[in-house]
Protein backbone atom coordinates (compact mmCIF):
# COMPACT_ATOMS: atom_id res chain seq x y z
CA UNK A 1 0.00 0.00 0.00
CA UNK A 2 2.06 2.94 -1.26
CA UNK A 3 -0.26 5.19 -3.27
CA UNK A 4 -1.50 7.63 -0.64
CA UNK A 5 -2.56 4.77 1.64
CA UNK A 6 -4.88 3.16 -0.90
CA UNK A 7 -5.24 -0.53 -1.72
CA UNK A 8 -4.57 -1.22 -5.39
CA UNK A 9 -5.67 -4.17 -7.50
CA UNK A 10 -4.57 -4.98 -11.06
CA UNK A 11 -6.91 -7.30 -12.97
CA UNK A 12 -5.58 -9.12 -16.04
CA UNK A 13 -7.15 -11.78 -18.29
CA UNK A 14 -5.78 -15.31 -18.57
CA UNK A 15 -5.17 -14.50 -22.26
CA UNK A 16 -2.54 -11.88 -21.49
CA UNK A 17 0.21 -14.24 -22.74
CA UNK A 18 -1.50 -15.18 -26.00
CA UNK A 19 1.15 -13.51 -28.19
CA UNK A 20 4.02 -15.38 -26.53
CA UNK A 21 4.72 -18.90 -27.77
CA UNK A 22 7.77 -19.93 -25.77
CA UNK A 23 7.97 -20.52 -22.04
CA UNK A 24 10.88 -18.09 -21.81
CA UNK A 25 8.91 -15.26 -23.45
CA UNK A 26 5.86 -15.90 -21.28
CA UNK A 27 7.95 -15.90 -18.12
CA UNK A 28 9.75 -12.70 -19.14
CA UNK A 29 6.45 -10.90 -19.73
CA UNK A 30 5.11 -11.95 -16.34
CA UNK A 31 8.38 -10.71 -14.84
CA UNK A 32 7.71 -7.27 -16.29
CA UNK A 33 4.16 -7.25 -14.93
CA UNK A 34 5.37 -8.31 -11.48
CA UNK A 35 8.02 -5.60 -11.55
CA UNK A 36 5.58 -2.83 -12.48
CA UNK A 37 3.11 -3.96 -9.82
CA UNK A 38 5.85 -3.97 -7.21
CA UNK A 39 7.12 -0.51 -8.16
CA UNK A 40 3.69 1.02 -7.57
CA UNK A 41 2.79 -1.05 -4.52
CA UNK A 42 -0.02 -3.15 -5.96
CA UNK A 43 -1.71 -5.20 -3.21
CA UNK A 44 -3.59 -7.70 -5.35
CA UNK A 45 -3.31 -9.18 -8.84
CA UNK A 46 -6.50 -10.82 -10.07
CA UNK A 47 -6.40 -13.16 -13.05
CA UNK A 48 -9.86 -13.45 -14.62
CA UNK A 49 -11.11 -15.94 -17.17
CA UNK A 50 -11.49 -14.93 -20.81
CA UNK A 51 -13.99 -17.32 -22.47
CA UNK A 52 -11.72 -17.59 -25.53
CA UNK A 53 -8.59 -18.21 -23.52
CA UNK A 54 -6.36 -21.27 -23.52
CA UNK A 55 -6.45 -21.84 -19.79
CA UNK A 56 -3.18 -20.31 -18.58
CA UNK A 57 -4.47 -18.83 -15.33
CA UNK A 58 -2.74 -21.46 -13.16
CA UNK A 59 0.61 -20.83 -14.88
CA UNK A 60 0.25 -17.04 -14.57
CA UNK A 61 -0.62 -17.34 -10.89
CA UNK A 62 2.27 -19.68 -10.14
CA UNK A 63 4.95 -17.51 -11.79
CA UNK A 64 3.67 -14.28 -10.24
CA UNK A 65 3.57 -15.89 -6.78
CA UNK A 66 7.06 -17.30 -7.26
CA UNK A 67 8.44 -13.84 -8.09
CA UNK A 68 6.72 -12.26 -5.08
CA UNK A 69 8.15 -14.90 -2.70
CA UNK A 70 11.43 -14.05 -0.91
CA UNK A 71 14.27 -16.01 -2.48
CA UNK A 72 15.13 -17.84 0.75
CA UNK A 73 11.65 -19.40 0.85
CA UNK A 74 11.26 -20.46 -2.77
CA UNK A 75 12.69 -23.94 -2.42
CA UNK A 76 10.29 -24.73 0.41
CA UNK A 77 7.20 -23.46 -1.37
CA UNK A 78 7.90 -24.25 -5.03
CA UNK A 79 9.16 -27.72 -5.95
CA UNK A 80 11.15 -27.97 -9.18
CA UNK A 81 8.83 -27.83 -12.19
CA UNK A 82 9.05 -27.24 -15.92
CA UNK A 83 6.81 -24.15 -15.80
CA UNK A 84 9.25 -22.38 -13.46
CA UNK A 85 12.25 -23.29 -15.60
CA UNK A 86 13.03 -19.65 -16.49
CA UNK A 87 11.53 -17.87 -13.47
CA UNK A 88 14.76 -18.10 -11.51
CA UNK A 89 16.57 -16.18 -14.27
CA UNK A 90 14.46 -13.06 -13.77
CA UNK A 91 15.86 -10.22 -11.65
CA UNK A 92 14.49 -10.18 -8.08
CA UNK A 93 11.79 -7.67 -7.17
CA UNK A 94 13.79 -6.50 -4.12
CA UNK A 95 10.68 -5.30 -2.29
CA UNK A 96 10.86 -4.70 1.49
CA UNK A 97 9.67 -8.23 2.31
CA UNK A 98 12.65 -9.71 0.43
CA UNK A 99 15.00 -9.43 3.37
CA UNK A 100 18.67 -10.30 3.11
CA UNK A 101 20.14 -12.87 5.46
CA UNK A 102 21.67 -11.11 8.47
CA UNK A 103 23.52 -12.31 11.59
CA UNK A 104 21.28 -12.92 14.59
CA UNK A 105 23.25 -10.29 16.51
CA UNK A 106 21.98 -7.59 14.15
CA UNK A 107 18.29 -8.43 14.48
CA UNK A 108 16.04 -6.11 16.44
CA UNK A 109 12.67 -6.68 18.05
CA UNK A 110 9.92 -5.13 15.94
CA UNK A 111 11.35 -6.18 12.59
CA UNK A 112 9.12 -7.94 10.06
CA UNK A 113 10.02 -10.99 8.00
CA UNK A 114 8.33 -13.57 5.79
CA UNK A 115 8.59 -17.21 6.76
CA UNK A 116 7.32 -20.76 6.31
CA UNK A 117 6.07 -22.78 9.28
CA UNK A 118 8.11 -25.94 9.85
CA UNK A 119 6.84 -29.44 10.66
CA UNK A 120 6.46 -28.93 14.43
CA UNK A 121 4.14 -25.94 13.94
CA UNK A 122 6.07 -23.80 16.43
CA UNK A 123 9.16 -23.03 14.33
CA UNK A 124 9.42 -20.80 11.27
CA UNK A 125 12.08 -20.63 8.58
CA UNK A 126 12.50 -16.87 8.12
CA UNK A 127 15.83 -16.90 6.35
CA UNK A 128 17.91 -16.73 9.54
CA UNK A 129 20.61 -18.97 11.01
CA UNK A 130 18.04 -20.39 13.44
CA UNK A 131 14.26 -20.78 13.16
CA UNK A 132 11.92 -18.21 14.69
CA UNK A 133 9.92 -19.62 17.60
CA UNK A 134 6.16 -19.08 17.87
CA UNK A 135 4.07 -19.18 21.04
CA UNK A 136 1.03 -20.62 19.28
CA UNK A 137 1.03 -23.52 16.86
CA UNK A 138 0.44 -22.80 13.17
CA UNK A 139 -0.27 -25.20 10.27
CA UNK A 140 2.99 -26.62 8.87
CA UNK A 141 4.20 -25.51 5.44
CA UNK A 142 2.12 -22.35 5.66
CA UNK A 143 3.68 -19.06 4.60
CA UNK A 144 3.20 -16.33 7.19
CA UNK A 145 4.28 -12.76 7.89
CA UNK A 146 6.10 -12.33 11.19
CA UNK A 147 6.89 -9.57 13.63
CA UNK A 148 9.96 -10.39 15.69
CA UNK A 149 9.23 -9.89 19.39
CA UNK A 150 12.67 -10.77 20.81
CA UNK A 151 16.08 -11.74 19.49
CA UNK A 152 19.17 -13.18 21.14
CA UNK A 153 22.09 -15.23 19.90
CA UNK A 154 20.38 -18.51 20.83
CA UNK A 155 16.67 -17.75 20.37
CA UNK A 156 14.46 -15.57 18.17
CA UNK A 157 10.74 -15.24 18.89
CA UNK A 158 8.02 -13.83 16.70
CA UNK A 159 4.28 -13.61 16.20
CA UNK A 160 2.18 -13.86 13.02
CA UNK A 161 0.76 -10.60 11.67
CA UNK A 162 -1.58 -9.61 8.88
CA UNK A 163 0.51 -8.17 6.05
CA UNK A 164 -2.02 -5.34 5.74
CA UNK A 165 -0.91 -4.15 9.20
CA UNK A 166 2.76 -3.93 8.22
CA UNK A 167 3.64 -0.23 7.82
CA UNK A 168 5.52 -0.69 4.53
CA UNK A 169 4.74 -2.32 1.20
CA UNK A 170 4.89 -6.10 1.67
CA UNK A 171 4.12 -7.53 -1.76
CA UNK A 172 1.05 -8.59 -3.70
CA UNK A 173 -1.30 -11.56 -3.52
CA UNK A 174 -2.53 -13.43 -6.62
CA UNK A 175 -6.03 -14.79 -7.09
CA UNK A 176 -7.85 -16.43 -10.01
CA UNK A 177 -11.52 -15.57 -10.44
CA UNK A 178 -14.32 -15.11 -12.92
CA UNK A 179 -15.14 -11.67 -14.24
CA UNK A 180 -18.44 -11.65 -12.31
CA UNK A 181 -16.89 -11.99 -8.86
CA UNK A 182 -14.15 -9.61 -9.94
CA UNK A 183 -16.55 -6.80 -10.78
CA UNK A 184 -18.59 -7.31 -7.60
CA UNK A 185 -15.57 -7.17 -5.29
CA UNK A 186 -16.25 -4.41 -2.74
CA UNK A 187 -12.68 -4.42 -1.43
CA UNK A 188 -11.89 -2.27 -4.47
CA UNK A 189 -15.04 -0.19 -4.99
CA UNK A 190 -13.56 2.16 -7.60
CA UNK A 191 -13.13 0.18 -10.83
CA UNK A 192 -11.32 1.68 -13.80
CA UNK A 193 -11.29 -0.30 -17.04
CA UNK A 194 -8.81 0.45 -19.81
CA UNK A 195 -9.75 0.25 -23.47
CA UNK A 196 -8.99 1.88 -26.81
CA UNK A 197 -12.75 2.50 -26.96
CA UNK A 198 -12.66 4.39 -23.65
CA UNK A 199 -12.69 8.08 -22.87
CA UNK A 200 -9.40 9.94 -23.41
CA UNK A 201 -7.52 10.45 -20.16
CA UNK A 202 -7.57 14.25 -20.45
CA UNK A 203 -11.37 14.27 -20.69
CA UNK A 204 -11.97 12.35 -17.46
CA UNK A 205 -8.86 13.25 -15.45
CA UNK A 206 -10.55 15.77 -13.16
CA UNK A 207 -13.44 13.51 -12.14
CA UNK A 208 -11.19 10.47 -11.95
CA UNK A 209 -8.81 12.31 -9.65
CA UNK A 210 -11.64 13.23 -7.25
CA UNK A 211 -12.86 9.63 -7.17
CA UNK A 212 -9.37 8.20 -6.70
CA UNK A 213 -8.59 10.50 -3.81
CA UNK A 214 -11.90 9.64 -2.16
CA UNK A 215 -11.58 5.87 -2.50
CA UNK A 216 -9.68 3.42 -0.29
CA UNK A 217 -9.57 0.65 -2.88
CA UNK A 218 -9.01 0.95 -6.63
CA UNK A 219 -9.07 -1.76 -9.29
CA UNK A 220 -7.47 -1.29 -12.71
CA UNK A 221 -8.70 -3.71 -15.37
CA UNK A 222 -6.77 -4.57 -18.52
CA UNK A 223 -7.56 -6.56 -21.65
CA UNK A 224 -5.50 -9.02 -23.65
CA UNK A 225 -3.32 -8.17 -26.68
CA UNK A 226 -6.03 -9.14 -29.19
CA UNK A 227 -9.23 -8.83 -27.19
CA UNK A 228 -10.19 -5.77 -25.21
CA UNK A 229 -12.42 -5.73 -22.16
CA UNK A 230 -15.54 -5.06 -24.24
CA UNK A 231 -14.92 -8.43 -25.94
CA UNK A 232 -13.86 -10.48 -22.89
CA UNK A 233 -16.25 -9.02 -20.29
CA UNK A 234 -19.10 -7.78 -22.47
CA UNK A 235 -20.51 -4.87 -24.41
CA UNK A 236 -22.15 -3.61 -21.21
CA UNK A 237 -18.73 -3.00 -19.64
CA UNK A 238 -19.50 0.67 -18.95
CA UNK A 239 -22.43 -0.28 -16.72
CA UNK A 240 -20.19 -2.56 -14.62
CA UNK A 241 -17.32 -0.17 -13.89
CA UNK A 242 -16.92 3.47 -12.87
CA UNK A 243 -14.68 4.53 -15.75
CA UNK A 244 -13.49 3.22 -19.09
CA UNK A 245 -10.30 5.07 -19.97
CA UNK A 246 -8.20 5.18 -23.12
CA UNK A 247 -4.63 5.46 -21.86
CA UNK A 248 -3.19 6.07 -25.35
CA UNK A 249 -5.71 8.21 -27.29
CA UNK A 250 -3.06 9.37 -29.79
CA UNK A 251 -1.05 6.17 -30.07
CA UNK A 252 1.04 5.71 -33.20
CA UNK A 253 1.11 1.91 -33.07
CA UNK A 254 -1.61 -0.56 -33.98
CA UNK A 255 -1.90 -1.91 -30.44
CA UNK A 256 -0.25 -1.08 -27.13
CA UNK A 257 1.19 -4.06 -25.29
CA UNK A 258 -0.51 -5.22 -22.13
CA UNK A 259 2.55 -4.60 -19.97
CA UNK A 260 2.84 -1.07 -21.40
CA UNK A 261 -0.79 -0.41 -20.51
CA UNK A 262 -0.23 -1.70 -16.96
CA UNK A 263 2.77 0.57 -16.45
CA UNK A 264 0.94 3.59 -17.86
CA UNK A 265 -2.23 2.90 -15.88
CA UNK A 266 -0.37 2.57 -12.60
CA UNK A 267 1.62 5.73 -13.31
CA UNK A 268 -1.62 7.62 -14.01
CA UNK A 269 -3.12 6.28 -10.80
CA UNK A 270 -0.08 7.39 -8.83
CA UNK A 271 -0.17 10.83 -10.40
CA UNK A 272 -3.87 11.43 -9.77
CA UNK A 273 -3.70 10.15 -6.21
CA UNK A 274 -0.91 12.57 -5.30
CA UNK A 275 -1.93 15.51 -3.06
CA UNK A 276 0.90 17.51 -4.63
CA UNK A 277 -0.81 17.60 -8.03
CA UNK A 278 -2.05 21.14 -8.85
CA UNK A 279 -5.79 21.54 -8.08
CA UNK A 280 -6.70 22.57 -11.64
CA UNK A 281 -6.00 19.04 -12.94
Amino acid sequence: MTLAGKRICVAIPDTILEEQDSLREKTAKLGQIARYCAIFGVDSIRVFHDPRGRGESAFIKRVLEYLETPQYLRRRLFPLSEELKFAGLLPPLRIPSHKAKVPISKLQAGEYREGVVLADGFSVDAGLDIPVTLRKKEPPQRRISLKLTSASVSRVEGQPVDRRDIPTYWGYSVEVSGSGSLLSDQAFPLKVATSRHGDPVARVARGLRINIQGSKGIMLLFGSPSRGLFESIGKDLRSKVNYVVNLFPDQNVVTARSEEAILSGLYLLGLLSSPELPPFV
